[in-house]
């Protein structure tokens, strides 16, 4: 894979993550509350979880589109400008 096609894949693939985390962490918290009675910090920490879900999915979309600009100049394979 190419350095920049590699470097497009890493950082989407950490967006996924952080996604991923903030809402099984969410999901994990909301079990939690179900079965006991916690403080009402745990819903600063939800809200918090959910805008950290929320910025990641953004982020990823602003890639993909810095990505499709990017490969409208390079070539991801050979790296070289196009034209």
């Amino acid at each position: 894979m190419s350095e920049i096609k590699d470097l497009f894949h890493k950082v989407g693939n950490c967006h996924n993550k952080i996604s991923i985390c903030a809402g099984l962490t969410k999901l994990e918290l909301k079990d939690i509350l179900k079965a006991n009675k916690l403080p009402a910090e745990i819903e600063k920490i939800m809200e918090r979880l959910t805008y950290l879900e929320q910025h990641a999915i953004e982020a990823s979309k602003m890639l993909d589109c810095l990505q499709d600009f990017v490969y409208s100049l390079i070539d991801p394979d050979t790296e070289k400008p196009r034209g």
